[in-house]
C-alpha cells in the first residue's frame, strides 16, 4: 500500500502542529509551505479538509492561524489515515468492471490485509511519531528564516 499525496502532506502538517511550541504563534499555510518546500496551493487543499473533519482549528484574521483541536497524543495514526486516505479501497472492481467481480478473492483479502494495517497504525498517535529525534527535527524548522525552504528529511 502506497499513501496518496495528501496523506503524506496531512501527516507532516500535524507532526508539525504537535511540536510547534505554544509560546510561538499558530501555524501558517505560508509557515508549512515554506518550511516544508511544498505548493501552498496543495497545503490549502489539506488544511481546509483537516478543519472541516475537527482536527485542526483554521482561525483567519489577526491572530489567527491553525492549531491542533486537541492534544497530539489523542490523534490515532490509523485514524488521521483512514481519514486522509478518504477510505480508499486498493482497488476497484467497478471502474472500470472488471470480469471477475463476485468471483474473486483478492478484492477481500486486500481489505483485510488494509484492515490490519489501520488496526497496527492505531497503535501509535500523533505524539509517538513526533518524538524524539523527529521532535529535534521539528524544532529545528520552528527556528528557520520563513524565506528560504529546509530540506527536511520527512516523507
Amino acid at each position: 500500500m502506497k499513501l496518496n499525496q495528501f496523506t503524506d502532506y496531512g501527516l507532516r502538517i500535524l507532526m508539525y502542529m504537535s511540536c510547534k511550541p505554544a509560546q510561538l504563534p499558530a501555524t501558517t499555510i505560508t509557515e508549512l509551505a515554506d518550511r516544508f518546500g511544498i505548493s501552498r496551493n496543495h497545503l490549502v487543499k489539506v488544511v481546509q479538509f483537516l478543519s472541516n473533519q475537527n482536527v485542526i482549528d483554521a482561525q483567519r484574521g489577526r491572530g489567527g492561524g491553525l492549531r491542533l483541536f486537541d492534544a497530539p497524543e489523542t490523534y490515532r495514526i490509523g485514524k488521521l489515515v483512514r481519514l486522509l486516505e478518504q477510505d480508499e479501497e486498493l482497488i476497484n472492481c467497478e471502474n472500470p468492471m472488471c470480469i471477475l467481480a463476485g468471483n474473486c478473492g483478492l478484492k477481500g483479502i486486500l481489505n483485510g490485509a488494509q484492515n490490519a494495517l489501520y488496526e497496527y497504525l492505531d497503535h501509535y498517535t500523533l505524539d509517538d511519531i513526533s518524538k524524539p529525534s523527529v521532535s529535534q527535527t521539528l524544532q529545528t524548522l520552528f527556528n528557520y528564516p520563513p524565506d528560504q525552504k529546509m530540506e527536511s528529511g520527512l516523507t
